[in-house]
């Protein structure tokens, strides 16, 4: 019997869900062993021309994270819906928007000048602010 495939797909989020897979640590080889994975960009040399190739169907499960942000985002999503027989939204911003829904409320001026002023740049840059992270 083939081992079931499986794509995992980070679309606009904190990488917080792709970090959750791989803080599986060694037992990651124990997924590799029963289920092939046949696209996780954010962890394999993947390209979108391989999930075109492949037949409508052909991916057992797809867990997408992210929340949908831009037109390329959009349409992988719809790509990877017609090449998986079960495609999960896993994690917040995949089911609910996430930290990426918040830019929901403005535009991408006021989300910017928001941010912007929120840091006050231009002392920073100025030299009569400091940054501390």
């Amino acid at each position: 019997m083939a081992k079931p495939k499986l794509a995992l797909y980070w679309a606009a989020s904190c990488g917080g869900c792709d970090v959750a897979v791989l803080d599986t640590n060694e037992k990651i080889l124990d997924i590799a062993n029963i289920a092939d994975i046949i696209f996780w960009p954010i962890a394999l040399d993947f390209k979108y021309h391989h999930v075109e190739a492949l037949e409508d169907g052909n991916i057992d499960l797809c867990l997408f994270n992210g929340a949908i942000r831009s037109s390329e985002q959009e349409e992988i999503t719809k790509l990877l819906r017609a090449k998986s027989k079960v495609m999960v939204a896993f994690g917040a911003c995949a089911c609910f928007g996430g930290i990426p829904a918040l830019s929901n409320f403005t535009n991408r001026n006021e989300t910017f000048q928001r941010e912007f002023d929120s840091w006050n740049i231009r002392a920073i840059l100025s030299g009569s602010a400091a940054l501390c992270l």
